[in-house]
């Protein structure tokens, strides 16, 4: 006889496939665990622009991506009913906004301030900070991705977090060995866009003494730049990054937003690679000793000369601070525990 399912989930969100943003890549391994814990999980995320509507195979829960995500996310809150509605990032508030209507409980993972506190190179955005506030603090549970971000939002809207740190599954960036005679002597940054420094980047790569790699999309109207500066390749987009961590020497994080975890530092340090971070948001927290921090442009040659000298081990200890198993089984402790609290009442429309 079939285990009956721990609980219903819905996952919904803007993002989740093609995982390729930070978030997206935390949230397919939970929810992969989850479905193996025994919850009965369904996703809907929407379609980038080109797509078309599909299912996706060969994942242990059922995932689906369509045009109109929030509608379909209302849809199954109609026709299941689940037990838990999760989201996180672009659209969440939309998702709580139609899950509080159902009188439905909810979990909100917090992967950014973007939507919630005004961001350099967001300005012209157009968000309602007062709207996404709002939801945030009527979800059952908030899921704060850092200790600074968790102290962020009890400052910006008096709830309180838990944290549950990224989930980087170890073996999806650890590289292999570099052969000597291939030794690692590029200086990465991880994203060619605005927010993520890559003027600060492109400005100071003269000086770093050492080719330079970009990788991920290129802001637009950044492309003269580039070709004027004949130490720095744009490799664009990995969807594996190990290549890359296995020719990288120091990893610089240049974000001018409000980083609130900084994955990639941690998957430079799985690597033993050393980053140079601008003291931003959560940087100092993940950094720890994995690297050394900055605080003016100016700085980051420093930086950068005095990182490499951190030596490999103390890279990879810092990575152990954020080990993927212990994130994955506080997350699952944490939705077990949502779903032990009394169902929410009223009425149901």
């Amino acid at each position: 006889m079939a285990r009956p399912a721990q609980g219903r989930l819905l996952f919904a969100a803007r993002d989740l496939f093609p995982a390729v943003g930070g978030a997206s890549l935390s949230m397919v391994p939970l929810l992969r665990a989850l479905a193996r814990a025994g919850y009965d999980v369904t996703s809907v995320n929407a379609l980038r622009p080109g797509g078309q509507p599909h299912t996706v195979d060969g994942e242990p829960f059922f995932a689906s991506v369509v045009r109109d995500f929030a509608a379909e996310a209302a849809k199954l809150m109609d026709w299941t009913r689940p037990d838990l509605v999760i989201t996180q990032g672009w659209g969440s508030t939309e998702v709580l906004e139609c899950a509080f209507a159902r009188n439905l409980r909810t979990c909100l993972f917090v992967v950014d301030l973007i939507g919630y506190a005004p961001q350099a190179c967001f300005e012209g955005c157009s968000i309602d900070y007062a709207a996404n506030l709002s939801a945030l603090k009527r979800a059952d549970m908030v899921v704060a991705n850092s200790v600074y971000m968790k102290r962020r939002l009890r400052e910006l809207s008096g709830i309180r977090a838990e944290v549950v740190f990224p989930i980087i599954e170890e073996q999806d960036y650890l590289a292999a060995s570099v052969p000597s005679a291939s030794p690692r002597m590029f200086i990465t940054l991880a994203s060619g866009l605005a927010h993520k420094g890559v003027d600060l980047f492109l400005e100071q790569a003269p000086r770093l003494g050492r080719p330079c790699l970009i990788c991920g999309p290129l802001e637009p109207g950044r492309e003269t730049r580039l070709a004027a500066c004949n130490t720095v390749r744009h490799v664009g987009y990995a969807s594996d990054m190990r290549p890359i961590y296995a020719h990288t020497a120091c990893l610089v994080v240049a974000s001018l937003f409000e980083e609130t975890f900084g994955r990639v530092i941690v998957e430079a340090n799985v690597n033993g690679i050393p980053v140079a971070a601008l003291d931003r948001g959560a940087c100092r927290e993940t950094l720890g000793r994995g690297g050394v921090l900055f605080t003016v442009p100016d700085e980051l040659p420093g930086a950068v000369r005095e990182a490499l000298g951190v030596p490999s081990k103390i890279c990879q200890d810092n990575a152990r601070r954020f080990a993927s198993a212990p994130q994955i089984e506080k997350a699952l402790a944490h939705v077990a525990d949502l779903l032990h609290r009394p169902q929410p009442t009223g009425i149901f429309p």
